[in-house]
């Protein structure tokens, strides 16, 4: 029986190695799991996860957490036990080894080395399960077709800094516009009364009508509980693989909370690259009849599009300075978290900002290049682009 189960579990990791190699090397794979089990496991897990009020898979994020330090901690006990083994025997003849063998002291760590032994296989399994659940939720959807491929199919050129310009502006003028039409409270901060949450859903399902592939099933975002600890990390939202969920910081200022959820929420329908559900997000957005998520929705693209602009006049402040401007307002709305936000996120932090913020940004580095996003963290700023396909004929 234990044969079998050591055979099953070597069936697992090899299932993960080629779900892994054909979504690499074979783009319609890709496309097919995205489509298929992906689909079906996104309604199972996303059902079940939406029961619980709080965010499963930061629980899980968190339970993986301890699980991996108590592995650690195991490791480190049964490797200096076995120094001091290996250290015993040079002081000692055989005869005094098999006297040893029937002590308490030989008993408990017999029984210590097999509660290893078991935590170790049970925790192969856990890892085995897990990563064939993130090979299909998140690694294979890495080597799908783009939104741009299935919705924007069109022959790439080379855009004008002007072109570049007329869509950097009109963003601008439309932030300023709306930043007039925000309620705000005595600060000045953005004040909004409905459930964002649903109301990302309903934009989500409404945008599925027009493209497919976002069409169905929607799980309820979820806020993190570790709003504090994720804004450290310059965190707004996070797409969980393992338990189908959109979670999102409820720390950090308002106006960027609609179109992170529907950013969040494009990744649950199977668009992994960040510069799609960048742009997802901002569709979403724009074309509610909300004007907060419309605003939410530009002030999304507005830094890319700056910066894009900023670079392409070559870093010319004074040229920089004759397009349009953004309205105070708006700067003052295009902020991560408040000033006060900052200071109670600080006071309970119990690590340095800025090394928790190096970590993650490392680990997000590493991971999207690890999945042949080669561009990295820079692969969010090419939505960009995608406004550029997306307003050719409209506006030029």
């Amino acid at each position: 029986m234990k044969k079998k189960r050591n055979w099953f579990l070597l069936g697992i990791y090899v299932l993960v190695v080629i779900i892994n190699v054909l979504a690499r090397y074979n783009r319609g794979f890709g496309d097919k799991v995205r489509q298929g089990i992906f689909r079906l496991m996104q309604y199972v897990q996303g059902y079940i996860s939406s029961l619980f009020s709080f965010s499963v898979g930061e629980l899980l994020l968190g339970l993986a957490v301890f699980l991996a330090a108590g592995a650690i901690l195991l490791f480190i006990i049964l490797l200096i036990e076995r120094i001091a083994e290996i250290w015993k025997r040079k002081r000692k003849t055989a005869l005094h080894e098999e006297a040893d063998k029937g002590t308490d002291a030989g008993e408990r760590n017999l029984k210590f080395k097999r509660f290893a032994g078991r935590y170790f296989y049970v925790l192969l399994w856990i890892t085995g399960i897990v990563s064939v659940i993130m090979s299909t939720n998140c690694f294979a959807l890495y080597h799908c077709s783009s939104f741009q491929e299935n919705y924007m199919p069109v022959e790439k050129r080379e855009y004008t800094v002007g072109e570049l310009a007329v869509v950097r502006d009109y963003v601008v003028r439309q932030c300023n516009e709306l930043a007039q039409e925000m309620e705000r409270d005595e600060k000045g901060h953005i004040v909004y009364e409905n459930d964002m949450g649903q109301r990302a859903v309903s934009e989500m399902e409404r945008l599925g009508e027009t493209y497919p592939l976002l069409s169905g099933y929607y799980p309820r975002p979820k806020r993190f509980a570790l709003s504090g600890f994720f804004s450290q990390q310059y965190i707004m939202g996070y797409y969980f693989p393992f338990s189908m969920e959109a979670n999102y910081n409820d720390v950090m200022y308002i106006s960027n909370v609609p179109a992170t959820i529907c950013h969040e929420l494009s990744h649950v329908k199977g668009f992994i690259y960040e510069d799609d559900a960048n742009f997802i997000g901002y569709l979403a957005c724009i074309s509610s009849e909300d004007a907060f998520f419309r605003y939410s929705g530009y002030l999304s693209v507005l830094d890319y599009l700056n910066r894009d602009l900023y670079e392409s006049l070559g870093n010319s402040r004074e040229t920089y300075l004759t397009y349009e401007k953004c309205s105070p307002l708006v700067e003052s709305d295009n902020i991560f978290l408040t000033k006060e936000a900052w200071e109670e996120v600080e006071s309970r932090a119990v690590l340095d900002t800025e090394t928790v913020k190096q970590a993650s940004r490392s680990f997000l580095e590493t991971n999207l290049q690890v999945n042949g996003i080669e561009e990295g963290i820079a692969s969010y700023g090419k939505v960009v682009e995608q406004l550029l396909i997306y307003y050719d004929g409209t506006l030029y």
